[in-house]
């Protein structure tokens, strides 16, 4: 699989090369990779292992699996933990992270001893995320059954309904086949079944159709279907009447093309839809929605992709981190942790990186210290050398 060398990279999407051309370069230098492709093989073998834990809340949190579970987590920390850097990192330009995914996967394991869960599963889709950008194509469908982690017949021998299903093609980046599955889920439910996951189905396809497709109009046109078949209870019609209101209208930035934005035209547009306040982006000239958030966040990262050395850099991941955490309560992973974490590797002596700290240490807090009254040691090193990093200064 020519792009498992740097799969686990790419969440953050650091590289200043076009999707195309680090294809080429990646499948130029794989032939000398076969100790880490090795080890990638290996990854993917796990995580198609933990296909049915991943896909199933019910299933992960079941107190008879959590031995197997515990000790497939363990195997990934522990193989992340020890792959070693490949030169086609350097020659993509890609930004190092494998301490990212390590950290991520490390929280998972002890939030998941420490009985926690439900967290522990959101944290380690939140990591699946951070795999399978490069692994399959960004943004898009995968097109060679090779390069699926999952694949179809895989998941259609688990004992798992559709929208487990789609939840497994969602997170390895099959959209089109998620969104059909997702589809499928909601009209074969009555309006009595249980909202969460009818919503939840929803929501995975109003990002599709805004991040990935980036179409006000296709989203308009197929949520009104829904309405139209009367197929919602009321709650949930009335949220899903509230986002094809918003689609009625245009984009926050419409006909854009990052390539070729100008950083002022940026800074403006920054200026013009986000406060920078404690309570995140408010956007001043129209009603804060879940349709924006997601706007927005596509709009920032689209930017920040196709000019990654501009000066906006560390506020616009500070932004993305804090879009993503509003929105995380619904969607199925959030990459919050990794823009902050982003933000102070990458600007250390900008001085949005102690904002950037502070949100990441607010996360830490709820991840640790719901229950635990301080942090584990191995979480303290990491926090002092953060501060270090960024010369962060406590207040007394």
């Amino acid at each position: 699989m020519k792009t498992t060398l740097t799969f686990f990279f790419c969440a953050l999407l650091l590289s200043s090369n076009s999707y195309a051309a680090t294809k080429k370069k990646t499948h130029h230098k794989a032939g000398k990779a076969s100790p880490v492709r090795k080890k990638m093989s290996t990854i993917s073998g796990l995580v198609r292992d933990m296909g049915l834990y991943i896909a199933s809340e019910q299933e992960f949190v079941r107190d008879s699996n959590k031995l197997i579970i515990q000790k497939k987590l363990e195997e990934l920390t522990e193989l992340f933990r020890n792959v070693k850097v490949h030169p086609v990192v350097d020659t993509q330009g890609l930004a190092l992270n494998q301490v990212v995914m390590t950290e991520q996967l490390e929280q998972t394991v002890t939030l998941f001893k420490n009985n926690h869960k439900p967290l522990a599963r959101a944290k380690f889709n939140a990591a699946l995320n951070l795999c399978v950008s490069c692994h399959t194509q960004s943004p898009g469908t995968v097109n060679k059954e090779q390069d699926k982690i999952f694949a179809d017949k895989d998941i259609n021998k688990l004992k798992i309904n559709d929208f487990e299903k789609a939840e497994l093609y969602f997170i390895t980046r099959d959209f089109e086949m998620a969104v059909k599955l997702y589809d499928k889920f909601i009209r074969a439910s009555w309006k009595t079944d249980d909202d969460e996951f009818i919503y939840k189905a929803l929501e995975r396809q109003l990002i599709y159709f805004l991040k990935i497709k980036k179409s006000f109009p296709e989203a308009k046109s197929h949520f009104e279907a829904y309405l139209k078949d009367k197929k919602l209870n009321v709650k949930v019609a009335k949220e899903v009447e509230d986002w094809v209101k918003t689609l009625s209208g245009k984009s926050l930035w419409d006909q854009y093309d990052p390539a070729t934005v100008k950083e002022a035209d940026m800074e403006k547009f920054m200026k013009t839809f986000i406060a920078d306040d404690e309570e995140g982006p408010i956007f001043s000239l129209t009603d804060s929605s879940e349709v924006y958030d997601l706007n927005l966040s596509s709009i920032l990262m689209d930017y920040y992709n196709a000019h990654p050395e501009t000066k906006l850099g560390a506020k616009i991941l500070y932004w993305l981190a804090t879009l993503d955490k509003r929105v995380n309560d619904d969607l199925f992973f959030s990459l919050g942790d990794f823009y902050l974490l982003a933000c102070m590797e990458k600007y250390p002596k900008d001085p949005i990186a102690k904002d950037c700290y502070e949100s990441y240490m607010d996360d830490l807090e709820i991840n640790y210290l719901s229950k635990e009254k301080e942090f584990p040691p191995e979480v303290k090193m990491r926090v002092k050398k953060l501060q270090k990093l960024i010369d962060y200064q406590e207040e007394d």
